[in-house]
């Protein structure tokens, strides 16, 4: 990452302007966040917490598609605090098929802590606010969810500032109008196709909020759901005809959301079919830009989001909070990432305005 003068900082907030990006979206592209709002920096090599012979706290991981940078910064985290932890991982892959079993394991363990990536897992894992008690979610144990964009809209907490339950965590995306300026201020367009999961509950609310912000900005919104299998599960088989589709009724960029099974799961085939048809990418998550030639991206570091939730578990294990008192937030800082070679095969190269404001990745 680059290194901010004075000078540089206010030139950066000059070429936010001209990028047309929102007033304070400059701030949440370059600016670091305030200390209240992610983990402090690390405290060096890790020394105990607890006393000496304190079993380690047991923590219960569920998801959604294997260890990533997120889970080793949430582990490291931990570990460099000095807060002894030992850890069971389940990873459904998306099978939500896998919950029930999941959730009885739980009841039988009884870890300290559940770690829940995303939208599915979390609610797979602790239900909305509102179900029956019948049902089996977990309610007596605390939930730290992380990758979760709408946990309001999606019954995981009644509010973000007092989450009112046994469940809290992060959020990891910028507020819909900022994401639509900045993927205009790279180029002007029309039409925006959307490939998504319509059995995942958090896709679905963030496609609403596509079809309300589009018009806004004069957009035209083309949406291509995955269709289901008898099984209920979306059809992988079928994302190149997809994109192959949107790519035919004209769409001009194609959005790529917090979907954990299009931008995870399927996130090598996405980016690859995307770039056969010369389609160009913007993603909400990190990964599939750094890794798998996403065009671009307006994002919060995978590694860092993992650190913020862990700085939550750290205030349930070690301080003794509650999760019901502890707000779901959202990291301050967003980085614009631009993979140039993706830009170069595609010859849709950025503006100087946003490349002065962008990381970018050249390999």
């Amino acid at each position: 990452m680059r290194t901010l003068t004075r000078r540089r900082a206010l030139g950066l907030v000059g070429a936010a302007g001209a990028a047309g990006l929102l007033p304070g979206a400059a701030a949440m592209a370059a600016a670091p966040p305030p200390p209240a709002s992610g983990p402090s920096p690390s405290p060096g090599p890790a020394s105990s917490l607890l006393p000496r012979g304190t079993q380690p706290f047991h923590i219960y991981m569920v998801l959604g598609r294997g260890e990533g940078e997120n889970e080793a910064g949430f582990k490291d985290y931990l570990h460099r605090r000095g807060i002894p932890t030992r850890y069971t991982i389940r990873n459904p892959q998306g099978d939500l098929r896998q919950m029930a079993d999941i959730r009885t394991d739980i009841h039988q363990q009884r870890p300290d802590l559940i770690y829940t990536y995303g939208t599915p897992q979390t609610l797979g894992i602790a239900g909305p606010y509102d179900a029956p008690a019948s049902d089996g979610y977990i309610t007596d144990i605390p939930v730290v969810f992380t990758f979760v964009a709408s946990p309001v809209d999606a019954r995981i907490v009644r509010a973000l500032d007092h989450p009112g339950r046994n469940v809290t965590g992060t959020i990891h995306i910028a507020p819909m109008t900022v994401q639509f300026n900045t993927l205009l201020a790279y180029r002007k367009i029309s039409k925006l196709g959307v490939l998504y999961n319509p059995a995942e509950h958090n896709s679905v609310l963030v496609v609403e909020e596509l079809r309300r912000e589009a018009p806004q900005h004069g957009v035209i919104l083309l949406e291509a759901p995955v269709p289901l299998g008898t099984n209920g599960q979306p059809t992988a088989a079928v994302i190149p005809d997809l994109i192959h589709s949107l790519a035919k009724q004209g769409a001009e960029m194609l959005y790529i959301g917090p979907d954990t099974f299009v931008a995870g799961i399927n996130r090598d085939v996405v980016a690859a079919t995307a770039l056969a048809d010369r389609l160009p990418t913007f993603s909400v998550t990190e990964t599939i830009v750094r890794k798998n030639g996403a065009l671009f991206g307006l994002t919060s570091s995978a590694s860092a989001i993992g650190r913020f939730t862990a700085l939550k578990a750290a205030k349930i294990l070690v301080d003794g909070k509650k999760p019901e008192d502890i707000p779901a937030e959202t990291l301050q800082r967003f980085s614009i990432l631009i993979n140039m070679p993706t830009a170069r095969a595609l010859e849709f190269y950025p503006p100087m305005g946003l490349l002065n404001l962008a990381e970018v990745i050249h390999d």
